[in-house]
């Protein structure tokens, strides 16, 4: 079987021609080889295409039968040109070929290894037919690369520790046209095959791209076909700054960072066959990470393996390091919930020592890790949340000091990196903080990230605080302590400041309390750091105090042209706001936080309103004078809960404010007055006096059946004007008679009283019921009663209930002893009930206008207590012609 000289000279890859079942006989002819020795008689014949001879083992020679065209092929050399084992080449001068391997002029050739004149191979050695010595093991392969199986310096081969090779992994390996060691360990042909190569160096599969290396190490790659973040990552591009002329110079893959960039197979002195050593070869790639080496991560000079390794790693950022129990038990009490954060833990837990020193733990109070973070930020965040990594860069400091705190940016410039609001600090006053120790403006004055010593990352001890109170006022008054930083601003009242620890109105989450960062921002620079500024309309008190807004009062003092203010009280109310007039938040000068000095007065309404309302006071005009409603008089269970039902408040006289349900209160001003938003701006009343005297008659119910009788002078005259020249219809019904302040005698007289009767109670009445009063249509001529020769007492009469006052000629009510006066027999607030609707219009000589206390019986009230003889005793005590000249009489 002839070939024409086409197909000798057609060396092609044939991929797809699947190989012929070999019937193996050494007993061919001769000219199945040296059939080439033929056409040397056609050398010069047109028809052939070369001129050339073929010597015997000549690659194209061998190519003649062993392309995959002929049936009989014993082998198919699918990569004989580009991949299989090179020949044709030139042997170095110095290379010492082993005995019975002949060259062709100083080059190898397929006669080198092979030789048909061979007695190694039969029927049942296939693999080491026509070769010149039987490679057993690859030992035909070592006679030339000897340095190839130096254990320590070549990947592992003929390995007597080491277990068979995996199944999966053998049948991949036959699958790419490799072999085994009969027991199943890796030699030469496990990776290269002759002439069956599909890759550069006769490799049964790419290494540039790690392929050839994962068809065994699939546990220690991981790419997009074998993820696993416990191993280096690979089919990925270098680092920019990455020394890849090194890799070069090592011969290693630079395409991609590939099992093959970091290690060598063959001749390589380096543990784990790297091209560099395990300390230099990190940092060829991450060269922003070399700073380590000189820092106290560079745990017993390992460099970037104290806390990582490439292969089989213990955690994520292939850490390197067993994390305890300990450290997992750690991260829970500090709440340290960062994906990474246990990474650092696994050093950094208490009692953890290494090289013979503890190593310093973050405490128990410390920042939080694993928040959300929302909004871009210019630091690392895991998964979208705060980590140990965010603020701490383990392989460098800030300026590379390798004493520093591995902080990625200097410390104030980092905390405000996040706490953007928290910067203002340093134009405030807390920016000015022990300059000797900080600098201006710096966190570390009140807070420590880590090992604190108190919430909020305290870096002082808290003060003294009840169970009740926040954290952060504690956070304070560590400071503001008489022997903290800010003595100069310390709590010295006797008397209690601005409550915390109370429900915060303005806040829609239940359960959050008033504190001091309530009302004071400790990172602002404005005044005196409040959140809201006071200055002029204390909008920052009315925020929660919606109901004492004293704008358009006669409270608001700024703009009450009647108060008379020095310059320099005008600047301080402008500086602390109108509400600084009465009150202050911090060192009051008496209970409910009274920023003035308190006046005098039983009560605590009439000492804190007094501060203003007195002689030499702001308030001077408007004193309340000798005569005034009384107040802190013992509230009777009856008269208490007729004023609570009225809404008028009673005042706890141990607080001074209003007293709740079930606590003790006594009447007091702010009873009647609401001093921050009364319902009359001026007189800051809780009712209004005008019509009905509202808030008069909320207590004094009995009273106000006046109300539509002759004795409301609305309805009598509506011009009637008291002795204060107040219109009634203005000030109400009950000021024709009575005035709360200011009165003109007991009982809260309006008007001067007139001396006619020798009797205060009976002149209360004759003052309007005379010649000149207002009532002198209705004049009452003769007003005595007998004084001498009898005694009068105040007792229910036989069969006849009822209450006949008696008083002493002072007007003061007696039960013995006492004058019969006119409010003994009359009420002046009850018209008679003998009438179902009192007239409004007075009836000209009618008694039923007399407001009679006899309600019940038709007839003379005098028959009480004179009996059938009343009329006889009537005329004489009213009719002159009938009175007796007696002295008892006069």
């Amino acid at each position: 079987m002839r070939k024409s000289l086409l197909l000798l000279l057609s060396i092609l890859v044939a991929p797809n021609v699947s190989e012929a079942k070999l019937k193996k006989s050494m007993k061919k002819e001769c000219l199945v080889c040296h059939e080439n020795w033929l056409l040397e008689s056609k050398i010069k014949s047109p028809n052939l295409l070369t001129t050339e001879s073929y010597r015997a083992a000549d690659k194209l020679m061998c190519l003649t039968c062993h392309d995959g065209s002929m049936a009989d092929d014993r082998l198919t050399f699918l990569g004989f040109k580009h991949f299989s084992h090179p020949v044709n080449k030139k042997v170095p001068e110095d290379f010492k070929m082993p005995k019975g391997f002949p060259l062709q002029n100083g080059r190898l050739y397929c006669g080198t290894c092979h030789t048909p004149h061979t007695k190694t191979g039969s029927e049942k050695k296939l693999d080491y037919t026509f070769m010149r010595e039987p490679n057993v093991n690859s030992s035909l392969c070592m006679k030339c690369h000897k340095e190839n199986e130096e254990h320590g310096r070549n990947h592992p081969i003929f390995k007597e520790e080491r277990e068979p090779l995996k199944l999966e992994y053998a049948l991949k390996i036959e699958k790419l046209g490799g072999k085994l060691t009969d027991d199943g360990k890796v030699r030469c042909e496990s990776c290269h095959s002759a002439h069956r190569g599909r890759a550069k160096n006769a490799l049964i599969e790419r290494a540039d791209n790690s392929l050839l290396c994962s068809v065994c190490h699939i546990e220690n790659v991981n790419s997009k076909e074998h993820p696993n973040f416990r191993n280096h990552p690979i089919h990925k591009k270098l680092p920019k700054n990455a020394d890849v002329s090194f890799f070069k110079e090592n011969k290693a893959v630079t395409k991609s960072v590939e099992c093959m960039t970091c290690h060598k197979v063959h001749k390589e002195e380096n543990k784990h066959l790297l091209v560099a050593n395990e300390r230099k070869l990190c940092i060829l790639c991450h060269v922003s990470e070399k700073p380590v080496l000189k820092t106290k991560h560079n745990i017993s000079d390992k460099g970037c393996s104290s806390c990582h390794i490439a292969h089989k790693a213990k955690g994520r950022k292939l850490w390197s390091r067993e994390i305890p129990e300990d450290a997992f038990d750690y991260a829970a009490l500090i709440e340290a919930r960062g994906k990474t954060d246990i990474l650092c833990l696994s050093c950094h837990y208490p009692e953890h020592v290494i090289n013979g020193k503890e190593v310093e733990t973050v405490g128990t109070l410390t920042h939080p890790t694993g928040k959300k973070v929302e909004g871009k930020v210019k630091l690392p965040l895991p998964g979208g949340r705060l980590a140990c990594t965010t603020c701490h860069d383990p392989h460098h400091s800030f300026n590379n000091n390798p004493k520093g705190k591995f902080l990625r940016k200097e410390r104030v410039s980092l905390c405000i990196t996040c706490h953007r609001e928290e910067a203002d600090v340093k134009r405030g006053a807390h920016g000015e903080i022990d300059k000797k120790r900080w600098k201006k403006g710096d966190c570390a004055a009140c807070h420590n990230v880590h090992k604190a010593k108190g919430g909020y990352l305290s870096r002082v001890v808290y003060g003294e605080i009840s169970p009740m109170e926040p954290p952060v006022d504690g956070f304070c008054l560590a400071c503001h302590d008489p022997e903290g930083m800010a003595k100069h601003k310390v709590k010295e009242s006797i008397f209690n400041e601005h409550p915390v620890g109370v429900d915060n109105p303005t806040d829609k989450l239940p359960g959050r309390k008033v504190s001091c960062a309530t009302c004071h921002n400790p990172h602002t620079h404005k005044e005196e750091l409040l959140r809201i500024p006071v200055r002029e309309n204390s909008k920052l008190c009315i925020t929660c105090h919606t109901d004492e807004n004293l704008t358009n009062s006669s409270h608001d003092i700024l703009k009450n042209r009647n108060v008379k203010l020095s310059e320099k009280e005008r600047e301080e109310i402008v500086k602390h706001g109108s509400c600084s007039i009465c009150h202050t938040p911090h060192n009051p000068k008496f209970k409910v936080l009274w920023s003035r000095k308190p006046g005098k007065g039983e009560t605590i309404g009439e000492r804190l309103c007094s501060s203003c309302h007195s002689k030499g006071g702001l308030a001077e005009d408007r004193t309340i004078g000798r005569f005034s409603h009384p107040i802190g008089e013992k509230v009777t269970e009856k008269n208490r809960s007729m004023i609570l039902n009225s809404r008028l408040p009673l005042v706890n006289q141990m607080t001074g404010h209003v007293a709740k349900r079930g606590e003790k209160g006594v009447f007091d001003c702010a009873t009647c007055h609401d001093p921050h938003n009364g319902a009359d701006k001026k007189r800051l009343i809780r009712y209004t006096l005008e019509g009905d005297s509202l808030l008069c008659t909320a207590c004094h119910r009995a009273e106000s059946k006046v109300i539509g009788t002759d004795h409301d002078m609305r309805v009598v005259n509506k011009n009637f004007k008291n002795a204060l020249g107040k219109v009634v219809l203005k000030d109400g019904v009950c000021s024709a008679c009575h005035v709360p302040h200011k009165a003109k005698d007991k009982l809260l007289w309006a008007t001067d009283i007139k001396e006619i009767s020798g009797n205060r109670m009976s002149d209360y009445c004759l003052t309007c019921h005379s010649k000149s009063g207002v009532a002198k249509d209705k004049v009452v001529k003769f007003y005595y009663h007998p004084k001498k020769d009898v005694t009068v007492r105040s007792f229910d009469r036989p069969g006849r209930e009822g209450d006949w006052p008696i008083f002493d000629k002072n007007g003061k009510r007696v039960l013995a002893g006492g004058e019969i006066t006119c409010e003994t027999c009359h009420d002046p607030h009850v018209w008679s009930k003998w009438e179902k609707k009192p007239p409004m219009k007075p009836v000209e000589g009618s008694a039923l206008n007399s407001f009679l206390r006899n309600r019940d019986l038709k007839g003379s009230i005098c028959v009480d207590c004179h009996g059938l003889d009343a009329l006889f005793r009537y005329k004489m005590f009213h009719w002159k012609k009938a009175h007796s000249k007696k002295p008892s009489y006069r």
